[in-house]
């Protein structure tokens, strides 16, 4: 199911994308193109019908309207797209400033933003307007100065998460400056962000332009966009001359449309990318036996070659030529240091690498298959001002529709499964103990039904007893479902106290290699 409806998204914003270029197509290209005796007007062509002669008709002064409406149409973009990548400029300067200074500095930038978005959007703008009468640049700016706030508001949440995140910590104590952390780390970022907050602002701006000409403070007659077509339509209307008005309205409806298609969709399940690559490099000494047809089929979770490098004087890579492989039902342990890529390694398996970083190889799920993370903090698995019992039926339902049926387990038996009292489920997360609410954590991972669990030092601040009782719980949770495990600590006497793992590699430098390599060497 969810394959078609990714086919489905991808279908609709193939079929806004074609619509987008034909009408850009149709207004470029149109009025070179048109035959004579359209670009000409005379009183005896005057208010015609649609005919062969003349597809749209034509206007009181015999005017052809498919080429009125092609011009007006090469305007109304022209103000829509500038005002759009002005206002976006502006926003992402805002926006990314606030989230990488912060305190006082977000705090007034933040308060300029409400001070223009509290204004009414079309009054400030007839206000600007109204003062430059007929000026594009005016209606431009004047357009961009008024929906800049949208832009800067999407920008900061995206920059503020970025700037919480570990890597620009270490880049902060590194000695980053504001300046820096912004360039390295929060552009990157937010452009794909901003870009879509600039594409889906055209259409409002078109409309806004048309109802600036409609009131006649925008565009003059002889230089006429979409709203200047609708306003010079209404005399015709009670005389029944529907088609100086229908035009333009469609083409004001057609550029709404082809945007709104290539709005947000549904993302694909599973993760694969290819990046820039890095540099040459060596692939890491553990490597999935490509020969091994059945062996292949068989695996969930597939790294080949993966190298991870965040931007950044040097680029460094946190991951260097890894690749692994884990089967159905079995259980695979990581070990190093801090610092040898452990995490990075997993974020990308999960699909959570850092935005801004370079990768390069690939990470493949098994048919059908999806990842379950465990993060490095427990509660930061949760909201910690909600329960726990809503926050994993919300993590069921998703997995739910993701397996097309309603036979899913309830929050008790997912309880269960994982081996803690059901009755937990009604408190706040910083209710339970350590292991309690680590064991909580991958309730919530194998509440979305994956077919990988990913954990992140599971076994971090438990004493001995708690870390091998989450360790046998990951084991059993592999031999009674079917579930492939991959978990990485720096924790070694665990892992081999323990004995649950069926494969231990050890990762430094962002290298993997089996431990027996290790051991022999």
């Amino acid at each position: 199911m969810r394959d078609r409806a990714v086919g489905r998204v991808a279908g609709l914003r193939a079929a806004g994308g074609v619509m987008l270029v034909a009408v850009a197509a149709f207004a470029l290209v149109w009025p070179a193109i048109a035959p004579a005796d359209m670009a000409s007007s005379g009183y005896l062509s005057a208010d015609l019908p649609p005919t062969w002669a003349h597809p749209m008709g034509t206007d009181g002064l015999g005017h052809d309207l498919s080429v009125r409406v092609a011009q007006a149409l090469r305007v109304s973009l022209a103000v829509a797209v500038g005002a759009a990548v002005l206002a976006g400029v502006l926003g992402v300067a805002v926006g990314a400033v606030a989230a990488a200074c912060g305190g006082r500095v977000d705090a007034a930038l933040m308060r300029c933003t409400d001070a223009v978005a509290a204004v009414p959007h079309l009054l400030a703008t007839v206000v600007v307007v109204a003062l430059f009468r007929g000026s594009l640049a005016a209606i431009v700016v004047a357009l961009a100065l008024t929906h800049w706030p949208a832009v800067a508001r999407v920008v900061r949440a995206e920059a503020q998460k970025i700037m919480a995140s570990r890597y620009v910590a270490a880049s902060r104590v590194a000695g980053a400056s504001p300046l820096q952390l912004a360039r390295w780390h929060v552009l990157p970022a937010v452009v794909g962000q901003a870009g879509l907050a600039m594409v889906l602002m055209i259409p409002h701006a078109v409309w806004h332009e048309s109802t600036l000409s409609f009131l006649g403070i925008g565009m003059p007659p002889e230089r006429p966009s979409l709203g200047t077509l609708v306003a010079l339509s209404q005399s015709g209307l009670l005389l029944g001359r529907w088609w100086p008005l229908a035009f333009p309205t469609a083409a004001l409806i057609a550029v709404t449309v082809a945007v709104a298609l290539l709005g947000p969709g549904t993302p694909g399940r599973g993760w694969v990318r290819r990046g820039a690559p890095v540099g040459d490099h060596n692939p890491g000494d553990h490597h999935r036996d490509d020969d091994d047809e059945v062996g292949s089929s068989r695996a969930s979770l597939t790294v080949d070659d993966l190298v991870v490098a965040h931007r950044g004087p040097g680029s460094v890579r946190a991951v260097d030529g890894a690749s692994l492989r884990i089967e159905t039902g079995r259980v695979v342990a990581i070990i190093g240091p801090s610092g040898a890529g452990k995490s990075s390694l997993l974020d990308a398996c999960a699909g959570m690498t850092p935005a801004g970083a370079i990768t390069a190889g690939r990470v493949a799920l098994g048919s059908g298959g999806s990842t379950g993370h465990v993060p490095q903090s427990a509660a930061a698995a949760f909201t910690p001002t909600r329960h726990l019992r809503g926050q994993l039926k919300e993590g069921l339902a998703v997995g739910r529709r993701g397996r097309g049926d309603r036979r899913a387990p309830d929050v008790d038996a997912l309880c269960r499964l994982v081996g803690v009292d059901p009755a937990l489920a009604d408190r706040y997360p910083h209710q339970l103990s350590g292991g309690q609410l680590r064991r909580m954590a991958i309730a919530a991972a194998l509440s979305m039904n994956p077919t990988v669990l990913l954990a992140d030092e599971p076994t971090t601040g438990l004493d001995a007893d708690l870390a091998l009782a989450v360790l046998t719980t990951l084991r059993r949770l592999a031999d009674d479902t079917g579930l492939a495990v991959l978990l990485v600590t720096h924790d070694h006497a665990a892992i081999a106290e323990s004995g649950v793992a069926d494969e231990v590699l050890e990762m430094r430098g962002g290298r993997l290699r089996p431990v027996a390599e290790l051991v022999s060497s």
